[in-house]
């Protein structure tokens, strides 16, 4: 037989070490797959937030444009994403608090403008719906509070989980 002692004993070695090498092989692709897909879902949940930013800003817009032809959509984009804000942010963080102040003071803006622009109305109702309007903070402050409160929120290196 054309076996040596040191021929078996190679074999041995190799057939001993080769199960360790193929576990840590695969323990490290696994440890690449966590890590992918961990950046994966910070980028999703980035994305997703982002999107609320940009339909509050599509909104804002919108409420001092001229053109209103695509009102309701760019409303209903809002709405949509002011409801999943919720789940992205919680419901006691600022920026929820933020949206919702957003949402009402724009709607109300919106409808006012619409219904009420001239004075062919019950005098003491459209009056009380001025003071409600004087009452309301401009959009665009309320913007602003919205962007200073999404800056922790949308740092990519920091994104909250």
């Amino acid at each position: 037989m054309g076996y040596s002692i040191s021929d078996k004993s190679c074999f041995d070695w190799i057939i001993a070490i080769t199960p360790i090498i193929i576990s840590l092989g695969v323990a490290y692709i696994a440890y690449s797959q966590y890590k992918i897909n961990r950046y994966k879902f910070r980028l999703e949940l980035y994305n997703r937030r982002f999107t609320v930013y940009e339909n509050s800003l599509s909104f804002v817009e919108d409420y001092y444009s001229k053109e209103k032809e695509n009102h309701s959509k760019i409303k209903q984009e809002f709405i949509h994403s002011y409801r999943e804000s919720m789940f992205l942010f919680g419901e006691d963080s600022d920026v929820y608090k933020i949206l919702t102040e957003l949402k009402d003071t724009l709607c109300f803006l919106n409808d006012f403008d619409n219904n009420y622009s001239d004075n062919d109305h019950n005098k003491d109702v459209y009056n009380k719906l001025c003071e409600i309007k004087d009452q309301k903070r401009i959009p665009i402050l309320i913007l602003k509070d919205l962007e200073q409160a999404l800056i922790s929120w949308l740092d990519f290196k920091k994104v909250q989980i």
